[in-house]
């Protein structure tokens, strides 16, 4: 570009030709290897040629994506025909940082004009930045042919703006103001740090886009067009406890900055820098925190710590808390200010403990009215969400058991969050609140007949069945016949073990009665032979264990005397016996006596038969009974009907 000659045209253009040749084959590979970064100068964009020898030249180049550059190296040979490897930053070019601001601004500013003067003055004012090459401007400005006086001082001009206007870098800043109840501003602010008088807000102008988390704008999206400086208002959505917006700010192709985009070639040619050089992002973002005004729902599962006790056990019941979702509340725990800082709405869980029920509670949103309850108990959560246990509670008796739970906003302060917390009761009769104290039916009994029998009389018992268990189908119950005893043991006292009475011979007999439910029941009869005091008493095995070796229904027994068990045999009385008198000889006073004395014979003859005859028949209507083992007394079997 410097010759101010230039040889014959034939021949320089043959020259051209053969040299594009050369580079486009050694250029080629570079090229392949990044074609997204390479650009070809295709020949002149904006300016003067000089008229002198019509080759030197002074203006703006065209690529070919259509764009314009400014040779950056002045005295090097012409970017025409080159391929162009780029590069883009704020420090691509060995100058400077101002000196690299001053060429992003020229750039940006004047290299896409279509102004010959503008054009020429821009690449003067280039290479006044980037070295002359050991000429003067004037001398270049001569290019331009008589317009160089024109040329020069637009130059001078475009100098002093770049020098005045001209910026290293730009930032945004993002400032958001987020109320308690969920309202709040944001402003966007645009900075740009010029090389003459340093940082500073630029004034409303540039829009950018800005995208908010956590919240809308007013029309209800969370992204909208803002200018720099522009005060817009928002609302906070979501359903956290804790408030948290964000918003971030974009400011697209901002004139500013340092940075700028420029092209080397292999061939050597001068450096060339970008049309516009390159548009500059600013970002900012910034986030505030506040207590959502939403209410929450605590939830509550529980587990009771036992599914099988004993009676006098201390049950508890584990007490799961949650937040139960729904619409308009907080997916999580809400929260207060405590001590400039946020703690968990406390509330109380109150716990009470219904039973004893006869039958297995059936699940319900409601829970009975007038329920039996063994106690209530509490729990003050302060922590939130968590595992918690409730007191004790002793289990008095057999029977089922069922916890229910409930929240009250009543029981939280009105300054510790009570109108943003919602209640919650739980359902009655769940499985997993549910204990079971296994029970033995209770039995009332009592001797069939008379208190005062003879001997050899068979005598039943009675079975009065109540407090079932519905889910038992069956309890075989062994009614033993204790006795004979001289005197019959006082009321109430315990006969002992069964084992010690079959030694001591006094089991008369056992017989096994299958009960099916609560009712009336009379147990086949047991023959009572001897003289003396006999006690109905009765034991049972329960149910099988099952699998957890727990009995639905546990053994039971009871072996104490009750005078309604109790009877005696006596045995009838035996009638005189009266002399053998003489034999009739006639009319007379001895005569009579011995018709009494035979008659008299006769009556007690016959009932002695009388009574063998009433022993017989009871006998016979025995005979299908077998002999009980080691008594010799017949035992059977009876079923209590429902």
């Amino acid at each position: 570009m410097t010759p101010q000659t230039a040889p014959p045209r034939a021949p320089r253009l043959l020259l051209l030709s053969l040299l594009l040749l050369l580079l486009a084959v050694l250029v080629a590979p570079l090229a392949l290897a990044s074609p997204a970064r390479a650009v070809t100068s295709t020949g002149l964009g904006t300016g003067y040629l000089w008229r002198g020898d019509g080759v030197s030249y002074l203006g703006t180049y065209l690529l070919a994506d259509g764009r314009k550059a400014f040779c950056l190296e002045a005295g090097k040979s012409s970017p025409v025909g080159n391929e162009y490897d780029t590069a883009t930053g704020p420090d691509v070019f060995d100058i400077s940082s101002d000196d690299h601001a001053r060429l992003a601004y020229i750039a940006r500013t004047w290299a896409g004009t279509d102004d010959q003067d503008t054009a020429a003055a821009g690449q003067l004012a280039v290479w006044s930045i980037t070295g002359l090459a050991g000429r003067s401007a004037r001398y270049y400005a001569g290019r331009a042919n008589e317009r160089w006086p024109i040329v020069l001082e637009k130059m001078q001009q475009m100098l002093d703006e770049a020098a005045r206007e001209a910026s290293t870098s730009v930032s945004a800043s993002m400032a958001v103001d987020l109320q308690p109840d969920g309202t709040g501003t944001l402003r966007a602010d645009v900075a740009v740090d010029r090389v003459a008088g340093g940082p500073g807000q630029l004034p409303p102008g540039p829009a950018g886009s800005v995208t908010l988390s956590g919240a809308v704008f007013a029309d209800g999206s969370s992204a909208s067009s803002v200018q720099n400086g522009e005060t817009v208002s928002f609302r906070a959505v979501g359903d956290l406890p804790q408030i948290v917006v964000g918003a971030e700010a974009r400011f697209d192709d901002l004139p500013y900055g340092r940075v700028m985009t420029v092209g080397s070639s292999p061939a050597g040619s001068q450096m060339i820098l970008f049309t516009g050089g390159t548009s500059v992002t600013a970002t900012g973002s910034a986030s505030a925190t506040a207590l959502s005004p939403l209410p929450f729902r605590p939830r509550v599962s529980t587990v009771a710590s036992d599914a099988v006790a004993d009676a006098g056990t201390e049950v508890t019941d584990e007490l799961t808390l949650t937040v139960e979702p729904g619409d308009g509340l907080l997916s999580e725990w809400g929260r207060i200010e405590v001590d400039g800082g946020w703690a968990p709405i406390p509330v109380t869980v109150r716990s009470r403990l219904l039973g004893p029920f006869s039958a297995r509670p059936v699940e319900s949103a409601d829970w009975p009215v007038d329920a039996p309850a063994v106690c209530d108990v509490e729990v003050r959560v302060v922590e939130g969400p968590g595992t918690y246990t409730t007191p004790a509670c002793a289990l008095p008796a057999g029977g089922w058991y069922t916890w229910v739970e409930s929240i009250d906003p009543a029981d939280t302060a009105e300054e510790e969050g009570r109108d943003r917390l919602h209640g919650w009761r739980s359902a009655f009769g769940t499985a997993s609140e549910t204990t079971v104290v296994p029970w033995a039916p209770d039995i009332e009994t009592a001797v069939v007949g008379a208190s005062v029998v003879a001997p050899d009389t068979c005598v039943s018992d009675s079975l009065e069945v109540s407090r079932w268990n519905p889910e038992v189908e069956e309890v075989v119950v062994d009614t033993l016949l204790i006795g004979p005893f001289a005197e019959l043991p006082a009321v109430d006292t315990d006969l002992g073990d069964v084992r010690d009475l079959e030694t001591a011979g006094l089991v008369a007999g056992r017989v096994s009665t299958t009960l099916t439910g609560a009712g009336h029941v009379e147990t086949p009869c047991l023959v009572a032979r001897d003289v003396g005091g006999y006690a109905f008493v009765y034991t049972s095995p329960g149910t099988a264990p099952g699998p957890d070796s727990h009995q639905v229904v546990p053994a039971f027994t009871d072996m104490r005397v009750h005078a309604s068990e109790s009877f005696r045999v006596e045995a009838p009385p035996i009638a005189p016996v009266v002399p053998a008198a003489l034999a009739f000889t006639g009319s007379g006073a001895g005569g009579l006596a011995l018709g009494i004395s035979l008659a008299g014979g006769l009556l007690v003859a016959g009932a002695a038969g009388a009574h063998v005859g009433r022993r017989r028949r009871r006998l016979r209507s025995h005979e299908g009974l077998a002999l009980a083992a080691g008594s010799g007394q017949p035992t059977t079997t009876g079923t209590a009907l429902r």
